[in-house]
């Protein structure tokens, strides 16, 4: 069923990663069957409208762009805190001009796709008209027996990040928007429990990741995987903004242990943010200079490179929206190495990865060290359990699925919209 959608994403840019590609990439596949008008911030007009789109997308994608230019604070943890202010901002200023958005536009219904948090409400739903709101992630919580594991700083974040947590579920306006928003979309079912708490009922939400892939994107990372030496010397990859959430600190810590039971492999961590300067230090005092190599990032040809010399994926983060780096690793034949929590401890199952128990720092960084031991000694397994996270992100993140998906939430919403 065509429609005519009105999708509010902040972020939305057809070059950078995280929110910004789940709210490009949500555009261009919805535009394969929608008419879509895309709300977004003017810092990334230069980069949409530059973007050759083929000629269907161009008739059914249409954008506008709202708000004021501001720039990043160079600290990245301050950043992070200030993006929210600057979106909170945004919101209003948009909800100001909505009324002749819709008067121009006449959508059938509204996607709110960017920021996916579920802290701030989004005021959609008082406009009359079916209202999608997600997927969302961000409720899963950094245990804190694992704070001794970070910087100071990054402790003090996570600290305050779980009492936003608990104070998010009260938050009136929150409140609100999960009771009447037709539809919530959720990343994974941890994140779905906690807005089904607010919400008060299960019905109209749903559990659909927003890392979904073309057959073009399956078939560049797999290419990329190809040339993959599995008798050569084992490579990790870890890739993401460089928080304490991240758990790198206990993957250094597993690749220590393990090269005292003589399992040496190398560790590229590609990440920026406040905690790199901590995890610099742990990498000195276990003497790890030779095995870890700290990158600032890859992109396009590079990025895919470097997951396809990899076999593992070594990232046991506490706390994962919509994964989409993992899901690319796999997709080049790398096998993940995870923390048994949020959306990762989901897509990880034992055919093609190991998600680590987090019962405590050692269990975790025990349970880490043996998989990289065990694979690094049977190489078998590691190939058997490679072209095993190849063929579950191909079956179960491809881009036809998740369009179908997003067109029957669709319906259901437009449903619950008339019942009311």
């Amino acid at each position: 069923m065509k429609m005519k959608i009105l999708l509010v994403a902040f972020a939305c840019h057809p070059e950078w990663g995280s929110e910004s590609a789940a709210g490009w990439k949500t555009a261009m596949l919805l535009a394969r069957e929608h008419k879509v008008h895309v709300i977004t911030h003017p810092e990334n007009q230069l980069a949409i409208e530059s973007f050759d789109l083929d000629a269907q997308t161009r008739v059914n994608l249409t954008f506008c762009f709202l708000g004021q230019p501001f720039e990043n604070h160079p600290n990245r943890m301050v950043a992070r805190l200030m993006s929210w202010v600057l979106y909170k901002k945004w919101l209003r200023q948009v909800r100001n001009d909505f009324p002749k958005i819709l008067k121009k536009e006449r959508p059938e219904l509204i996607h709110h796709v960017t920021f996916a948090t579920w802290r701030i409400g989004v005021p959609w739903h008082e406009f009359g008209l079916p209202v999608v709101w997600g997927p969302l992630g961000g409720a899963a919580k950094f245990p804190t027996r694992f704070l001794s594991g970070l910087s100071l700083g990054g402790a003090v974040f996570e600290i305050i990040r779980n009492l936003g947590t608990w104070i998010g579920c009260r938050i009136p306006t929150v409140i609100r928007c999960c009771r009447r928003s037709h539809a919530i979309i959720c990343g994974n079912s941890s994140d779905a429990a906690c807005i089904e708490k607010i919400r008060g009922q299960k019905r109209g939400i749903h559990v659909l990741s927003s890392a979904h892939f073309s057959s073009e994107e399956m078939e560049r990372f797999q290419k990329a995987g190809e040339g993959k030496g599995f008798d050569a010397p084992l490579r990790a990859f870890a890739g993401g903004i460089c928080i304490g959430s991240k758990g790198i600190q206990f993957a250094l810590e597993a690749l220590a242990l393990a090269r005292r039971e003589g399992t040496h492999i190398q560790y590229v961590v590609a990440c920026t943010g406040p905690e790199l300067s901590h995890l610099q230090k742990t990498v000195r005092r276990l003497n790890l200079q030779d095995q870890v190599q700290f990158h600032p990032g890859f992109r396009g040809a590079a990025y895919a490179e470097i997951l396809g010399k990899s076999h593992l994926f070594l990232l046991p983060s506490f706390r994962e929206g919509s994964p989409r780096t993992i899901l690319e690793a796999m997709l080049a034949g790398a096998v993940p190495l995870v923390c048994a929590a949020s959306a990762q401890g989901e897509i990880v199952g034992k055919a093609e990865g190991f998600a680590a128990p987090i019962g405590s720092r050692e269990e975790l960084v025990r349970s880490l060290a043996s998989a990289i031991i065990r694979l690094d000694r049977d190489r078998a397994k590691l190939v058997t359990m490679s072209r095993a996270a190849q063929r579950k992100v191909r079956e179960n993140n491809n881009s036809d699925s998740f369009l179908r998906k997003i067109g029957e939430i669709y319906g259901q919403a437009c449903d619950a919209a008339h019942l009311r």
